[in-house]
């Protein structure tokens, strides 16, 4: 049977292929998209692949082996591993790409790709379109002989390279004289491997909750402050200094402080960026997409620095980072890049980094918070497609209520004043689009949602 060729219908973009499995996206899809990369990417060279913990990761994982080794590719299974992980084990291995299944933060029906180029990066919109004309149209002899399959063998040592490099990129004696009490919770999910570990390595007194990678995610996994109401209590029950939540990958991170207080992932960013802007010193510069707050530059301008920002998209900020030279970069939604580690989103050095920063602040976290001029930040999905989002852009701008703003139409359209903002874009990863507001206060911030929503006459967006 051909696996190549069959429609789609799943979320594509460059952030993975993604949809629910046995609906949206079946296992014959999955091991034809595995033969696409092997061939249009991986050029039916070495591939290493990873997974979360969902209960669908072995059958996909069979089937992405299976696939790429049809084509040629020798596959190096690295098992259950956080998304880090595999971009850094695409390095050491000299592998010609990596594939992480995991729908990252999606629920517990979905599962996904993520792909990732010889440089251990995500593909871009370029590579990915190489992918998918080669699952529609696939190459003459794309299938190898019985005698021309490629390789497989399990390699399980991938996180100990992921280990070493956060261990080497922070001031382990300074955390360690701390002895920091840390809440962990690994949603059951891939930072399980990992966490845990690495944490005690750095000298913090470890409780950590849902890290069984046999049991299902306890709750919707996405680290929102709604999925996350019963944390805060936790943290202060167990007196820990701090609370970290992993989504089921492992990229992104979520923070509660001693209080018991869910910080939002726009902190995430916020404080690794501390951290690593003030070691770096004067002109440093850190990198963030369009859609995150406007405290990082308040950071910056703290330790001499500044901020350039990018379209929303992890792809986007490691390029506007390469770029620039940036020695720290992500996105509002927990997710940190510190390339000493990964030029990609880890939850890793993120823990590492805000140990790092309270080791150096000696204060408690939410003391630390409090030195950060703060903002309400609002962020709501409405019903629209991309079509939508581009039709409605010559309207909003010209809405009486966004004169005097500043129009930036590279990823959808936002609209900036100088105490606030307003960003609505398609999304990369479901079938909808998102409005992102922030101002002095929460009711500032949801009016400009709301003028957003009217204008457009955008619905919310069904969960």
């Amino acid at each position: 049977m051909n696996m190549l060729g069959h429609k789609l219908h799943c979320v594509v973009s460059v952030s993975g292929i993604r949809g629910i499995i046995g609906d949206t996206l079946t296992v014959e899809q999955v091991m034809g998209l595995a033969q696409a990369f092997g061939v249009a990417v991986a050029h039916c060279e070495r591939v290493v692949v990873g997974r979360d913990s969902r209960t669908t990761g072995p059958l996909l994982m069979q089937a992405v082996c299976a696939g790429l080794r049809a084509v040629g590719c020798d596959v190096i299974d690295l098992g259950i591993v956080p998304t880090p992980t595999v971009a850094i084990a695409v390095g050491e291995h000299k592998a010609f790409g990596g594939i992480q299944i995991s729908a990252s933060h999606n629920p517990s029906e979905w599962n996904a790709l993520k792909f990732f180029n010889r440089d251990g990066r995500n593909v871009d919109q370029t590579q990915l379109d190489w992918i998918l004309e080669c699952y529609k149209d696939p190459p003459m002899g794309y299938h190898r002989r019985w005698d021309g399959v490629g390789s497989y063998r399990e390699d399980r040592s991938a996180l100990e390279e992921h280990f070493r490099r956060v261990m080497a990129a922070v001031d382990v004696n300074a955390i360690r004289s701390t002895r920091p009490r840390v809440l962990l919770d690994c949603v059951n999910g891939a930072g399980s491997v990992l966490a845990p570990r690495l944490l005690t390595a750095l000298g913090c007194e470890v409780i950590a909750i849902h890290d069984r990678l046999d049991l299902p995610f306890p709750r919707d996994p996405e680290p929102t402050a709604d999925n996350l109401k019963h944390l805060g209590a936790l943290v202060r029950a167990a007196n820990a200094d701090v609370g970290f939540v992993q989504d089921p990958d492992a990229d992104r991170l979520a923070i509660v402080d001693e209080t018991g207080r869910y910080l939002g992932e726009e902190y995430t960013l916020v404080l690794c960026a501390a951290a690593r802007l003030s070691a770096a010193g004067p002109n440093s510069l850190a990198c963030t997409n369009l859609s995150t707050s406007r405290m990082l530059e308040d950071v910056a301008a703290r330790y001499g620095a500044r901020v350039e920002r990018t379209k929303v998209g992890e792809a986007n900020v490691v390029d506007g980072m390469q770029k620039h030279g940036a020695v720290v970069g992500g996105e509002g939604n927990g997710g940190v890049i510190d390339p000493r580690v990964v030029m990609g989103r880890d939850s890793h050095i993120g823990m590492a980094l805000v140990l790092e920063l309270l080791a150096t602040a000696k204060a408690p976290l939410s003391e630390v918070v409090r030195t950060i001029p703060t903002y309400a930040i609002h962020k709501e999905k409405v019903a629209m497609d991309r079509k939508a989002v581009a039709a409605a852009i010559p309207g909003l701008k010209a809405a009486c209520w966004a004169k005097g703003a500043h129009s930036d139409e590279r990823d959808g359209i936002k609209l900036s004043w100088p105490d606030r903002w307003v960003h609505l874009r398609a999304s990369g990863t479901e079938p909808m689009s998102r409005i992102i507001s922030e101002a002095p206060g929460m009711e500032q911030a949801r009016e400009l949602a709301d003028q957003v929503r009217a204008a457009t006459g955008a619905l919310p967006a069904e969960h």
